[in-house]
């Protein structure tokens, strides 16, 4: 644990937010801009290695604005937050402390006067040029802290499953499980983003089913997305308590068939509009035609969810990343945390020793991927 979670001040986090930062000014240079302000906790996070400039949870945009220009940096909030981002979060990295009361205006247009005349920033700043888009593909790909902390992350959440899915009974409510499994989210200090847990026919009837007071009979599905330094991991996984009916095992042979297919195929520079073309036909030819309309089917991973919208661009598969795939059928969701390494190895992050798997036959060979758990 010492390897991922290590202090804001510490001297690696200072030279890995260092060379992001010369990889914002080398993107403002060949942007033409005179700097950025930067303003949405994700990439709040990602330039700082870590930090976070939040207050208020359920706001993409934090409470500190961060100005990165050609030869300077600043940090830019009102009083009540100033100090504490510049000691807790960005401590040793060389930020100029600028500070308003709240009664002075909006912070991101004093940033916007510290950044020059031409201007990008990630929320939208009048007089500036958004370039949300821009920010998220300088996050990409991870660096070398980035790919432990994802790794770790993919284990702690695999293993926090495995802990919840032994645990619960029948009779239990869905928001009985759902806080038992934020309990154990919140003990390893990570945040709770996406409470997907199902059980029963809801789960045949809605993609994104989430808690109500329905007690567990059979079938349970849990998906949580969680969120720490910033980076996130999202996993689905589902368990039934007999013998599985036949209609479920059909839509998890889908399902889990689609994932091993994906992390198979995973290698550097493929473009994801190919992913995408094999994941029309495999849904067809297993049986649930035309499925890939019903969900976003995934992609990169990281300080955004999910870039789903990758698929229907030019964009390619880089290397480190971490990938997510939204493989569903009605009836059926398998979704890990997949790392595709530098040596051009895939690997399912959050596959724990003591998961079942479920083997599927790829072009490249056999591959395991997790199974449905049978209790």
């Amino acid at each position: 644990m010492s390897e991922v979670a290590l202090a804001q001040s510490d001297p690696r986090i200072i030279e890995a937010s260092a060379l992001k930062r010369e990889k914002v000014r080398a993107w403002l240079k060949s942007a033409g801009l005179d700097g950025v302000i930067i303003s949405r906790r994700d990439n709040f996070a990602w330039v700082t290695s870590g930090g976070d400039n939040r207050v208020i949870n359920c706001s993409d945009v934090g409470v500190g604005h961060i100005v990165i220009t050609h030869d300077r940096h600043y940090l830019v909030s009102y009083y009540m937050d100033s100090d504490r981002l510049i000691e807790d979060q960005v401590p040793g990295q060389g930020y100029e402390q600028v500070t308003l009361y709240w009664h002075e205006g909006d912070e991101r247009l004093r940033a916007h006067q510290l950044a020059g005349s031409k201007v990008g920033a990630d929320t939208i700043v009048p007089d500036t040029v958004f370039v949300g888009e821009q920010i998220m593909d300088l996050q990409w790909p991870l660096d070398d802290l980035e790919v432990v902390r994802s790794r770790w992350l993919g284990q702690t959440v695999g293993e926090i499953l495995e802990r919840v899915f032994r645990e619960v009974q029948p009779g239990m409510t869905e928001r009985e499980i759902q806080h038992l499994l934020h309990a154990q989210i919140i003990q390893c200090n990570m945040d709770y983003e996406v409470p997907i847990v199902g059980t029963d026919e809801r789960i045949f009837k809605h993609r994104h089913v989430l808690a109500t007071e329905k007690p567990l009979e059979r079938y349970l599905l849990l998906g949580p997305v969680v969120r720490r330094w910033g980076l996130f991991t999202l996993v689905s996984r589902s368990a039934y308590f007999g013998e599985p009916p036949d209609e479920v095992k059909k839509a998890f042979h889908c399902v889990a068939t689609i994932e091993g297919r994906i992390v198979a195929m995973l290698r550097e520079g493929l473009p994801f509009a190919e992913i995408l073309r094999h994941q029309k036909a495999w849904y067809d030819e297993l049986g649930f035609p035309g499925g890939w309309n019903y969900h976003f089917q995934g992609g990169p991973t990281g300080y955004v969810l999910v870039d789903v919208a990758r698929s229907l661009t030019n964009k390619v598969v880089q290397a480190p990343q971490t990938y997510s795939w939204f493989t569903t059928a009605r009836g059926a969701k398998v979704e890990e945390l997949t790392l595709l390494g530098k040596d051009g190895r895939a690997e399912i992050a959050s596959l724990g020793a003591n998961w079942p798997t479920y083997e599927v036959q790829t072009d490249t060979g056999p591959i395991q991927v997790p199974g449905m758990l049978i209790r």
